[in-house]
């Protein structure tokens, strides 16, 4: 399985994502800048709520006033800070998302990336694929840029800490502590207009907690970059025992991922 033909239909969408623009009835009104974009609309499954779920982390786990450890087998949904325009599906067809989300400064980017046909987009306000059965996955995060800084400036930490979040897909049961950057590059991409976009190019070897308190080994390709005071990050990974055969795959999913800045949200 190759994602070489997919790639290729979603890079034309690079010219179509950069001149699409929102029809009036689409349109919401401004917003102040976001103090974190990291800060989602999504809603939780019963239970405990982000804050109870970082105070128990805290606390190795224990619900907070209760002395009782948190009910494992509720899956909370991960807070990813993509805050979406519209109610439309971003699957623009089979192996393709091309959506338009919010930026910090009130604006909007069209992101877009590919991924194996054979992969499902998951319910939710995220931007989110993977193969269930396999725990193959790609899905994007969104996080304020920090005060006078370029995202080629950021540290690779930086990123690592965005991905384990602990209201994240891979921080929810506790803290990551074994990780490790495998590759880290910085390469100009051209926009349809002629202007270059900066991205970053990660490699990360991490094993992240599991709802029994087991690690498991996992492998992922990040990709990002900045449009309007937003970094927004493409993850594609799977399971350390599978990345040797879907690598191929994974860097394809990473190369072919696109952030470019929209039109600005209509005052109202």
């Amino acid at each position: 399985m190759r994602l070489s033909s997919d790639r290729r239909d979603a890079l034309t969408l690079v010219s179509l994502a950069s001149t699409v623009l929102l029809p009036p009835a689409l349109m919401l009104p401004a917003t102040p800048a976001l103090a974190e974009v990291g800060v989602s609309t999504a809603t939780y499954n019963p239970g405990e709520s982000a804050d109870e779920l970082r105070a128990a982390n805290a606390l190795g786990g224990l619900k907070p006033g209760t002395g009782r450890p948190l009910n494992a087998l509720i899956k909370f949904r991960a807070e990813t800070g993509i805050q979406r325009v519209g109610d439309a599906s971003p699957l623009f067809k089979a192996g393709q998302i091309l959506d338009q989300v919010r930026t910090a400064d009130g604006g909007q980017a069209q992101v877009l990336f590919a991924f194996p046909k054979e992969w499902t987009l998951a319910g939710g306000p995220n931007l989110d694929v993977r193969d269930v059965k396999q725990s193959d996955s790609a899905f994007v995060l969104a996080r304020q840029l920090p005060d006078k800084t370029r995202l080629e400036d950021l540290p690779d930490e930086w990123f690592v800490k965005v991905l384990l979040d602990p209201a994240g897909k891979f921080g929810q049961y506790g803290q990551c502590d074994d990780r490790r950057v495998t590759s880290s590059v910085i390469e100009p991409l051209t926009l349809p207009s002629g202007g270059k976009q900066m991205y970053r190019r990660l490699g990360l070897k991490f094993a992240p907690l599991t709802y029994n308190g087991n690690t498991v080994e996992r492998r992922a390709l990040l990709s990002a970059t900045s449009v309007g005071g937003t970094v927004f990050i493409l993850v594609a990974g799977a399971l350390n025992t599978r990345f040797k055969k879907l690598q191929p795959e994974l860097q394809e999913i990473q190369a072919s991922f696109r952030a470019i800045g929209a039109n600005k949200l209509q005052p109202s």
